[in-house]
């Protein structure tokens, strides 16, 4: 199975942090997924520098392999091919996952200067449509 991760168009370090954690991953491979597809974005991370120039970097961990990228002119086609998308609270990106009835986990950027994501992930997950929580 396949999980992808995004970030947007912004940073969220402390989301790809965790996403290639040793727990993270380890918790992904128990359930089932192999695959994994990490949107980075500007994230500063301990592989940033294998995709700096844009390109694209592949790595086995924990048993899942895993393709990292920074950004796509799309995600469409991400979205479509995941059995589970792992993603910032942006409301671009939840409303794409949601329309596609895709199951969907929102992490929410508690470094950002509102409290949108907060906010938004919180309202759709009282009305059953997803799942979140924030890193702290």
């Amino acid at each position: 199975m396949l999980a992808f991760v995004t970030v947007g168009s912004t940073q969220f370090d402390a989301l790809i942090q965790a996403i290639l954690s040793s727990s993270v991953l380890s918790t992904l491979r128990r359930k089932g997924y192999d695959q994994l597809v990490v949107q980075c974005g500007n994230s500063d991370f301990e592989l940033a520098s294998s995709i700096s120039g844009g390109g694209q970097s592949s790595v086995e961990r924990e048993g899942i392999n895993i393709e990292l990228w920074k950004f796509k002119p799309t995600l469409q086609r991400e979205y479509e091919k995941a059995d589970l998308v792992i993603s910032h609270a942006g409301s671009g990106t939840i409303l794409d996952v949601l329309r596609l009835g895709k199951p969907l986990l929102t992490v929410v950027n508690i470094t950002l200067l509102d409290n949108h994501q907060q906010e938004l992930a919180s309202a759709l997950a009282e009305l059953g449509h997803l799942q979140y929580s924030s890193i702290p």
